[in-house]
């Protein structure tokens, strides 16, 4: 088995590689592009994405007219993402930190959304993580994700790790495939009204070229402040 990524190494992991290049390239995921639909019907203005990377996704949700903040543990990723803002005239808020560690206010964000985030996450992480995502979010807000879903071809072909659900990917990267139990356990009622939760396929265009993984995508509303 490759050495797994645990999270306390994660910042140099992931700067290792935005070091090398923008790995998964400027396209918005399509996962992206179905949420500024949403987006804009529920008059979001201000949207956090935590674990934006290079900015495909950030950077298409400033072009849409949202006000945009993303969030990286990686100042490569975002030195990626700045290089395009620049290019484009775009107005974009780009954060080095943990979503975890984050000062950000809470409650400043009509929408939060991580994609390809909390899979990579051991369990406490991964409820640590949704819960500031619920933090962070105005009440009537909205909190988007997607992750891999135990139907992605992964699952099988990847080591198993001893967490259920888990494998160790080609690079080391720990990935959490979620099943419909899973998803119920992040997003308990008296915080979240789900709205969307639905096995979809996510396609993107990383450096290496277009692929397509079988996801949750999981929108929920936040009913209730602290």
């Amino acid at each position: 088995m490759p050495r797994v990524v645990e999270p306390d190494d994660a910042a140099a992991f992931w700067e290792g590689r935005y070091a090398q290049g923008r790995l998964y390239g400027t396209e918005p995921t399509s996962v992206a592009l179905r949420l500024a639909l949403l987006f804009r019907r529920e008059r979001v203005a201000s949207i956090l994405e935590a674990g934006c990377g290079s900015g495909r996704d950030a950077l298409f949700y400033a072009r849409e007219g949202f006000a945009v903040t993303g969030l990286d543990l990686s100042p490569s990723a975002l030195g990626w993402a700045r290089e395009c803002a620049a290019r484009d005239g775009l107005d974009i808020s780009l954060l080095v930190g943990d979503l975890c560690a984050s000062d950000l206010a809470e409650g400043s964000f009509d929408a939060t959304v991580a994609i390809h985030l909390i899979h990579l996450q051991p369990e406490p992480v991964r409820r640590a993580m949704v819960n500031r995502l619920w933090l962070l979010t105005r009440d009537g807000g909205l909190v988007a994700m997607a992750n891999f879903s135990t139907e992605a071809p992964g699952f099988t072909a990847w080591e198993p790790h001893p967490e259920p659900n888990t494998r160790v990917d080609p690079k080391g990267k720990r990935i959490h495939f979620f099943d419909a139990e899973d998803i119920a356990a992040l997003f308990p009622p008296d915080r979240f009204d789900l709205l969307t939760c639905e096995v979809v396929d996510l396609h993107e265009v990383p450096d290496g070229g277009p692929v397509t993984h079988r996801e949750w995508l999981t929108i929920a509303r936040k009913i209730r402040a602290c």
